[in-house]
C-alpha cells in the first residue's frame, strides 16, 4: 500500500510539473486578447479580438465598408482593450430634376435636402426648388424631387401714336397744304420678369418701364389766302424753294395790253387757258414753268399762267383789272418767291 500511495504521489508531482508549462502558455493567449464593442448602425456587438489596428479587426470581424461609409476611428488606428468603433453606413437614395431620370446617390447618415440643393447648385450652376423643409434629413431609400428656377427678362415694345395738327394760315394759297413737320411715333419700353420652376413659366412681374422718346405731332398748314392776297413772308407758315429779283411791269386785259376785243372768244384767257384774275401772272416759261405757284413781293399770291412777246427772262407781267392800276406800278424791281 506505501508502494502504491508514493506511485500515486509521484504521479501527480509529474503531472503538475508538466502541466505548469501549459497553464503559463494560456494564460499568456488569454492576456493577448481584447475586447472591443462594435457599434454598426443599431447593431451593438461585444468581440473579442487580437487584432493590431481597426482594419484588422474589421477584417477579422467579416466586415466591409462602403464607399460612403464612415468609422469613428482612423482604420490604422490601433485596437485597445475596451474600445468602442462605431460604422456609419452610407444611405442610399434618387433624386430626380423636372422631369429627367431618377439617379441615385449615396451619402452620410444625418444629410439635410439643403445640403443635397448646395452640391447640385454648384454642380449644374442653377438654382433648384424643393418643396417641402430643406433641412430635415434624408431617409434611406427616399426619392428627392427638385425643381430647376430661371429667370428671365423680357424687353416689349410699343409706338405711341402721334397727332395731326392743321394749321390754318393766310401763308399757304387757299386750296394747298404744307407739312410743316413730319410727325412720327414715340417708343415705350416695359421690362419684365419671368419666372420659369421646372421649366414652366410660374409668374411674370413688371419691373420697369420708360419712354425712350416721346411721339412728335405732325404739323400741316392748311392754306386760306386766296389768289392774290398779300401775306406776311417772315412768318413761319412761309414756305418757298427759292427767291428771285425780277423786273416787273403790268398789264391789263384791254385791247391795248392783249390785242383782244371783249368779243372775241380768247378775251381774258390766258396761255394756260385760264381766265385772267388778280394773281394770273406772265412769264418766260422756260425759266418758269407754267401753273407753278408764285408770291410777288406786293403784288400777293399768284400763278404763272400766261406768257407774253416781251417777257423774257427773269421778267414778270402782273395781272390788273384796271389799267390806271398798271400804269401807276410801272416798271420795278420785286422780289419774286418760288412756291413748293
Amino acid at each position: 500500500m506505501d508502494t502504491i500511495k508514493k506511485l500515486s504521489v509521484g504521479l501527480l508531482a509529474l503531472v503538475a510539473v508538466l502541466a505548469f508549462p501549459l497553464a503559463l502558455s494560456f494564460f499568456a493567449a488569454e492576456s493577448n486578447h481584447m475586447y472591443v464593442t462594435l457599434y454598426d448602425e443599431a447593431e451593438r456587438q461585444e468581440l473579442r479580438t487580437r487584432a493590431a489596428t481597426v482594419s484588422d479587426f474589421l477584417s477579422e470581424a467579416g466586415i466591409t465598408l462602403g464607399q460612403s461609409d464612415r468609422t469613428n476611428h482612423r482604420l490604422l488606428a490601433e485596437t485597445f482593450d475596451g474600445m468602442t468603433i462605431a460604422i456609419d453606413r452610407e444611405i442610399v437614395f434618387t433624386v430626380q430634376i423636372d422631369n429627367g431620370e431618377p439617379a441615385t446617390r449615396t451619402a452620410l447618415p444625418g444629410i439635410t435636402v439643403a445640403n443635397v440643393i448646395t452640391s447640385l447648385q454648384q454642380e449644374f450652376i442653377t438654382p433648384f426648388v424643393f418643396n417641402g423643409d430643406v433641412d430635415r434629413q434624408i431617409q434611406n431609400g427616399e426619392a428627392i424631387r427638385l425643381f430647376t428656377w430661371r429667370s428671365r427678362q423680357q424687353i416689349d415694345t410699343t409706338y405711341l401714336p402721334y397727332e395731326t395738327i392743321e394749321n390754318h394760315t393766310s401763308s399757304v394759297k387757299q386750296g394747298f397744304t404744307h407739312v410743316r413737320q413730319e410727325g412720327a411715333p414715340g417708343k415705350h419700353a416695359t421690362v419684365t420678369e419671368i419666372i420659369y420652376i421646372g421649366g414652366y413659366e410660374k409668374n411674370r412681374e413688371l419691373i420697369g418701364q420708360n419712354t425712350l422718346f416721346y411721339p412728335t405731332n405732325a404739323i400741316i398748314d392748311v392754306g386760306t389766302a386766296r389768289l392774290g392776297q398779300l401775306t406776311d413772308v417772315t412768318s413761319p407758315d412761309f414756305h418757298y424753294v427759292r427767291q428771285v429779283r425780277m423786273e416787273a411791269t403790268a398789264y391789263t386785259a384791254g385791247f391795248g395790253c392783249t390785242g383782244k376785243h371783249p368779243c372775241d372768244p380768247w378775251y381774258r384767257i390766258t396761255a394756260s387757258g385760264r381766265e385772267v384774275e388778280h394773281g394770273i401772272v406772265a412769264v418766260d416759261r422756260n425759266l418758269i414753268p407754267l401753273g407753278t405757284r408764285l408770291y410777288v413781293e406786293g403784288y400777293g399770291f399768284a400763278l404763272a399762267a400766261d406768257v407774253g412777246g416781251a417777257i423774257r427772262g427773269y421778267r414778270i407781267d402782273l395781272f390788273m383789272e384796271e389799267l390806271s392800276d398798271a400804269l401807276q406800278f410801272g416798271r420795278r424791281n420785286i422780289n419774286v418767291w418760288i412756291l413748293e
